[in-house]
C-alpha cells in the first residue's frame, strides 16, 4: 500500500479544534502548526475566562507555554503573521449548543471546514457528575451536531481506551452501541436522560427548606465546637452557603461514581465519556466520524520538548510517592501499564484526521502501547526506582538522600501486606492517641507531644495516600486491558516523524531519561503547591490578521 504525505492531505483544509487549552490540544496544534504548514486555516475555538477573550487567552498560552517554542524559535517576531495566516481564534463554548458561536461565525465554518477535531474534556477522575456529563458527553454531542450542519466536515473524538471499564483481556477497536462493561442491558439514551434528570434533582434539593435546616445544624455545630459566637449573623450566613454547597458538590460526586460503578466503569470520568461513544454512534447516521482513543497520556519523546508534560492524573502522583519513604505500592507487577507519549498520541490524531478527510478511515484508533510494546507495571516500578536512585545521587539533599533513599527501593505489593498504608496508617494513629495519654513532667510532654503531633499529620497524609491508591486500584492492580492499536497500519503515512510506531520506544531510556525528568521539571512542582514562571518570548506575542490582498486598479471605461 503506498504511503500517504500527511502535508499534502492536508494542505489547504480548514479544521476547527476543541479543548486547545488542555495538554493533548495544546500539543496537536502546535505540532499541526510546525509540521503542516501548507494546512488552510485551524479555527481554534475558545471560552472567554473572567477579563479575558478567547483572542487574548490564546494569546497568552502561545506567550507562555513551553508547547509553541519551536514555533517562537523557528519563526521569532514573525510568529504573529505566521500564525495569523494559519489560525483564527473564535468565541464559543462547547457544552452550549451550535459550540456558542456568533451566528454568522457559525455560518462561516460550516461552509469551510473539512474536519472538526474535538479534544475538549474534563479529565477529573472524580468530577461532580454535572460537569463531567456537560464536557464530556453533551459536548460532545453538540460537537456531532454542528459537524452534520457543515458541508463536508467529518469529525474526530477524542476519548480513553478505558471506556472498555472493569475488563481485563484483549480490548478490540470497536464501537459498540450501548455499551457496558458489566454486559447489562443498556440504553445510552436513557441513561442521559435519567442522569441529566438526576443533576436537576440534586441542584434543586440545594435550595429548598431541608437543604438549609440540615446546612445550618452543621453550621452551628462547627461553630459551637470552635468555641465562637453563634449570634454573628453573618458568619453563620456564610457556613450554611457554604454547607449547603458543599453538600451540593458531595452529591453530584458520588452520583458520578454510583452510577459508573453500578454499570462497571472505573469512574466517572470513564463513565462520561464512554456514555458519549454510545450516544455518538446513535446519533451519527451517515456523519463521517472515528473516535481515537489514547490509553494513558504521559511524556512526549520529542515534540515540543522531550520530556513536556502537563498531566497531574495520570502516572505523576504515583511516581512522585514513590520517590519519597514511601515504597510499598499495593499493586499487581504483571498488570499491563499502557503509557503512551502525548506527541505520539498527536502523530494518531494526524493520521486519523486525514484518514477522515479522505473517506478511508476507521470507527476507532487506540492509541496504546499494551499491545505493540507493552509495559508491565513491575517493569515500570523497577525503571521508577532506577530514575530516582539516578536522580538522588546526584541531586540529593544531604547524605540521607543520597545515601539511603536512593536505596531505599519501590516494590509492588499485596493488600494484605504488613507494610500497608492502612496498617501504617493505624499504627501511627495508635502511636499518637498513646502519646497523648502519657502522664508525664512537663519537659518530657513537650517532647511527646510534638512527636504525636507529628504521627497526627501522618496519619492525614496516609489517608490523602491512601485516597489516590483508591483512584488507581483499578489500573494498577484489578483490571488487566490490552488494547488493540492495528487501525494505523491501514493509512501508511510517508513522513517519518508522523508515524504510529509505539514498537520504537526502549522504556528504560524513556522512562529513566525523558518521562521521570520531565515529571520532576513539569508535574512535581505543582503537586507541591508551586507556581512555575512562565517562559515570555522577549517580544511579546499577537495574533496579527492575514493582510488584506491589494485591490486590482479599477479599469477605464470610455465615453
Amino acid at each position: 500500500m503506498e504511503a500517504e504525505s500527511l502535508r499534502r492531505a492536508y494542505a489547504g483544509r480548514h479544521v476547527l479544534v476543541t479543548g486547545c487549552t488542555g495538554f493533548v490540544g495544546k500539543v496537536w496544534l502546535a505540532m499541526a502548526l510546525d509540521r503542516l504548514p501548507e494546512i488552510g486555516r485551524i479555527y481554534v475555538l475558545a471560552r472567554r475566562k473572567r477579563q479575558q477573550t478567547a483572542l487574548q487567552r490564546f494569546e497568552n498560552i502561545v506567550s507562555t507555554s513551553p508547547v509553541f517554542g519551536p514555533l517562537h524559535e523557528k519563526h521569532g517576531p514573525a510568529l504573529g503573521e505566521f500564525l495569523g495566516r494559519r489560525v483564527e481564534v473564535v468565541a464559543g463554548d462547547i457544552s452550549e449548543p451550535n459550540l456558542g458561536l456568533d451566528p454568522a461565525v457559525a455560518d462561516r465554518l460550516v461552509r469551510d471546514l473539512d474536519l472538526v477535531v474535538n479534544c475538549a474534556g474534563l479529565v477529573d477522575f472524580t468530577p461532580g457528575v454535572d460537569e463531567a456529563i456537560a464536557t464530556n458527553a453533551t459536548g460532545a454531542l453538540h460537537a456531532l451536531t454542528f459537524v452534520q450542519r457543515c458541508r463536508r466536515a467529518a469529525l474526530l473524538h477524542i476519548s480513553t481506551c478505558f471506556v472498555c471499564g472493569n475488563r481485563s483481556g484483549l480490548i478490540p477497536e470497536t464501537l459498540t452501541r450501548d455499551y457496558c462493561p458489566k454486559g447489562l442491558p443498556f440504553d445510552a439514551e436513557a441513561e442521559y436522560a435519567d442522569v441529566l434528570k438526576a443533576v436537576e434533582r440534586i441542584h434543586a434539593w440545594e435550595h429548598t427548606p431541608e437543604a438549609e435546616e440540615a446546612a445550618t445544624q452543621e453550621a452551628m455545630k462547627r461553630i459551637h465546637g470552635r468555641g465562637r459566637d453563634d449570634h454573628n449573623a453573618r458568619l453563620v450566613r456564610n457556613m450554611v452557603d457554604r454547607g449547603r454547597r458543599m453538600r451540593t458538590k458531595h452529591d453530584l460526586i458520588q452520583e458520578g461514581m454510583d452510577r459508573a460503578r453500578r454499570w462497571g466503569w472505573t469512574n466517572t470520568y470513564t463513565y462520561s465519556k464512554s456514555l458519549a461513544e454510545s450516544l455518538l454512534l446513535a446519533r451519527a447516521n451517515e456523519t463521517r466520524m472515528s473516535v481515537l482513543r489514547p490509553a494513558v497520556v504521559e511524556s512526549a519523546v520529542s515534540f515540543p520538548l522531550a520530556g513536556w508534560n502537563e498531566g497531574f492524573n495520570t502516572t505523576a502522583p504515583l511516581i512522585y510517592l514513590l520517590g519519597t519513604w514511601f515504597r510499598h505500592l499495593p499493586a499487581d507487577p504483571k498488570v499491563p501499564f499502557d503509557v503512551v507519549p502525548v506527541d505520539l498520541v498527536c502523530n494518531g490524531m494526524t493520521i486519523a484526521g486525514a484518514a477522515l478527510m479522505q473517506g478511508r478511515h476507521a470507527p476507532v484508533y487506540h492509541c496504546g502501547t499494551s499491545d505493540r510494546n507493552p509495559l508491565k507495571l513491575g517493569r515500570a516500578t523497577e525503571l521508577t526506582t532506577l530514575g530516582k536512585r539516578k536522580h538522588l545521587r546526584k541531586n540529593g539533599a544531604g547524605a540521607l538522600e543520597k545515601h539511603l533513599l536512593s536505596r531505599w527501593d519501590c516494590v509492588t505489593v499485596d493488600d494484605d501486606t504488613f507494610f500497608s498504608v492502612a496498617n501504617m496508617r493505624d499504627w501511627c494513629r495508635r502511636t499518637g492517641e498513646f502519646l497523648r495519654s502519657q502522664r508525664c513532667p512537663q519537659w518530657l510532654r513537650d517532647s511527646l507531644d510534638d512527636f504525636a503531633h507529628r504521627m497526627e499529620k501522618a496519619v492525614r497524609e496516609l489517608d490523602q495516600v491512601e485516597g489516590a491508591l483508591e483512584i488507581f486500584r483499578p489500573f494498577i492492580h484489578d483490571n488487566r486491558p490490552i488494547f488493540t492499536a492495528r487501525a494505523f497500519d491501514a493509512f501508511p503515512v510517508a513522513e517519518e516523524e508522523f508515524r504510529f510506531r509505539p514498537e520504537d520506544l526502549d522504556w528504560r531510556t524513556y522512562w529513566i531519561d525523558v518521562h521521570m525528568p520531565g515529571l520532576r521539571h513539569w508535574c512535581f512542582p505543582k503537586l507541591e503547591g508551586k507556581e512555575l514562571k512562565p517562559d515570555r518570548p522577549s517580544i511579546p506575542f499577537r495574533l496579527l490578521p492575514p493582510p488584506t490582498p491589494a485591490r486590482e486598479p479599477a479599469a477605464a471605461t470610455g465615453s
